[in-house]
């Protein structure tokens, strides 16, 4: 016996199949789809990854040469406040040139490469030691300070100061001050200098002048203390090496005299 199924039933299954037949595609069309879209989103995320690597690479390699930059001027100011603190003493700008391009000599000096069928050569034939020998320079005599029994205008004692007492003397020996600081002092003895002589200050930054004073005298002075200053009225207190020449009637009567401004 067969049953009939009503006409309405029939036509309802039939949707269904229908219905379930496109969503089947559907799902089946959808999959390279699917991977395309997994793919590009995998390749965007590999392209952000090299960015930002190749980012902070940049930035790290730029870290560095602000660094070593920064370091190479450092010493350069180290060497220039060395020299300048070794003439103070009495040393030769010549000795100081010359020693230093010894030291650039030996600093470039690269032992020649083998070649492939020959033995190393031994590292003391390599050696500068194996060089002709160097003459060897003996540093110049320092002069004692003139007494004041000698003649010419001259200064004796001279010493960067924070300050200056009633005698016009050095309050204290410091040759480092700060942006803060409140004003710079150097002093010394001054002997043998006429009545009407012009005293000059010449302060330099980087061996830059950036500020000079002058006064005339009226008396003679001899077996005194005499001083200049500056504060931040005159010039900004910017760090670095500092130096101040003395001269009186334009002819220099002492070395520069070395000085540096630190950071707080």
């Amino acid at each position: 016996m067969v049953s009939r199924i009503p006409q309405t039933a029939r036509i309802i299954m039939c949707s269904i199949a229908a219905a379930a037949a496109v969503t089947l595609s559907a799902c089946r069309s959808s999959e390279p789809q699917q991977t395309v879209t997994a793919a590009y989103a995998e390749a965007l995320s590999s392209i952000e990854l090299l960015r930002v690597t190749a980012t902070v690479a940049r930035a790290r390699i730029q870290t560095t040469l602000d660094y070593a930059g920064t370091r190479v001027a450092q010493a350069d100011a180290a060497g220039t406040f060395l020299a300048s603190n070794l003439i103070s003493l009495g040393t030769e700008s010549a000795f100081i040139e010359q020693n230093l391009q010894q030291v650039e000599e030996f600093n470039t000096f690269i032992p020649p490469s083998p070649a492939a069928n020959e033995p190393a050569l031994s590292v003391t034939a390599q050696s500068p030691r194996s060089q002709a020998p160097r003459a060897i320079v003996t540093p110049p005599a320092v002069t004692p300070p003139p007494t004041s029994a000698q003649q010419g205008p001259r200064l004796e004692n001279i010493a960067m100061a924070s300050g200056v007492n009633e005698f016009d003397c050095a309050l204290d020996v410091n040759p480092r001050f700060t942006p803060a600081s409140t004003a710079i002092y150097v002093v010394g003895r001054a002997f043998a200098i006429p009545a009407g002589a012009t005293i000059s200050s010449s302060w330099r930054r980087a061996e830059t002048e950036v500020v000079s004073f002058s006064f005339q005298r009226e008396h003679e002075i001899n077996d005194s203390c005499i001083w200049f200053f500056i504060d931040q009225t005159d010039t900004p207190f910017t760090v670095g090496f500092w130096s101040v020449d003395i001269s009186v009637n334009g002819q220099p009567v002492t070395s520069p005299v070395a000085f540096q401004i630190v950071g707080n």
